[in-house]
């Protein structure tokens, strides 16, 4: 009872996260590379508007204070430096449609940024490269375990030595070395991550086949003429897939982790795409003056990482019964208990 709280805070949190900066994309439909205005937008705060100039041939002027108004003219400030510009030169030819105050949910950063809109394109990035690196660790992890768990023998020795020996290198360092070796790219971060990070899947899946291969249906799938393969797929994995699927959530959410790491140090994400990994670097300077830079990229690692870790977790006991079922027979239906006999 003690997780539910803690459950649903992080995902009414990951909600109100999600649902505020999708609003400001796809309402305000800003660009999260433009750098529109670095004089005015430049380190907004939270929460924070900008007057907007909207001139008929569809160019915008941002700026700091509007003055003068009048019927024919209208005066602004950008900086210390007073302009004007004609009524008639606005959109519409009025100050109704020509003068715009615009609202910046989460501030803007060093360049004018909108950051809501930076903070959902580093979260399709970083979500996909996290998604990405752990379906493909599981399924080389799966793939190890159950060839080395099933096969035994010197496969077995040979395949878990080489676990781990992989395991004995620090997953940081490892990752850094592949990314000097290929350069840092979407692509390679991936390949990376998920090459990273099979070792602990294969391990659990092993222990699992071991425990289940021993089972009467394995025997009696044997005996109908099943194959090797055929028995490790379909009589014996199926029985590992509930902790298969919590190693996965668990997998993504330590992708993720890495990868800010990796887009931290810049050797992630390229520009001009952005992770929130690279978001945190670019406001690790201003931790004083422009703080919602890095905290907000921040809190959406730490936010995702917590959801997906607790969902993870909640869906074992939810798949252990149904899993169990189907390892009982799979493709078959269950024996009867015998009954013992009377003396």
């Amino acid at each position: 009872m003690s997780g539910r709280p803690l459950y649903r805070t992080a995902a009414y949190a990951a909600l109100v996260l999600v649902a505020v900066a999708l609003v400001a994309q796809f309402t305000l439909g800003r660009d999260p590379n433009a750098q529109p205005d670095g004089l005015v937008l430049r380190n907004l705060p939270p929460l924070s508007r900008a007057t907007t100039l909207l001139l008929a041939d569809g160019d915008r002027i941002y700026c700091h204070e509007v003055e003068g108004i009048t019927r024919s003219e209208l005066q602004f400030r950008r900086g210390n430096t007073w302009k004007q510009v004609s009524v008639a030169d606005l959109q519409g030819g009025s100050l109704s449609s020509g003068v715009r105050s615009e609202l910046f949910l989460l501030g803007t950063d060093s360049y004018g940024r909108d950051m809501a809109a930076r903070l959902v394109l580093g979260g399709k990035i970083s979500l996909l490269i996290g998604l990405l690196a752990a379906a493909m660790a599981v399924v080389i992890g799966s793939a190890i375990g159950l060839a080395a768990g099933f096969a035994g023998g010197p496969l077995d020795s040979i395949l878990m030595r080489c676990t781990d020996l992989a395991l004995s290198i620090p997953r940081l360092y490892l990752a850094l070395l592949l990314v000097a070796l290929f350069g840092p790219s979407l692509l390679n971060t991936v390949l990376i991550l998920g090459a990273t990070s099979w070792m602990t899947s294969a391990r659990l899946v092993r222990g699992q086949v071991l425990a289940l291969k021993r089972n009467d249906w394995v025997a009696s799938a044997r005996a109908a003429g099943a194959g090797p393969l055929r028995q490790a797929v379909l009589h014996v994995f199926p029985g590992a897939a509930a902790p298969v699927m919590v190693e996965a959530a668990l997998r993504t959410g330590d992708s993720i982790l890495l990868e800010t790491s990796l887009s931290f140090l810049g050797l992630g994400v390229l520009p001009p795409a952005a992770s929130w990994g690279s978001l945190i670097a670019d406001g690790r300077d201003r931790l004083l003056d422009a703080w919602w830079i890095a905290t907000f990229p921040g809190l959406a690692v730490a936010v995702t990482v917590l959801v997906i870790n607790r969902m993870g977790d909640r869906t074992a006991p939810d798949r252990q019964p149904e899993a169990a079922s189907e390892a009982v027979a799979p493709g078959r239906p269950s024996m009867p208990a015998e009954s013992p006999s009377l003396p």
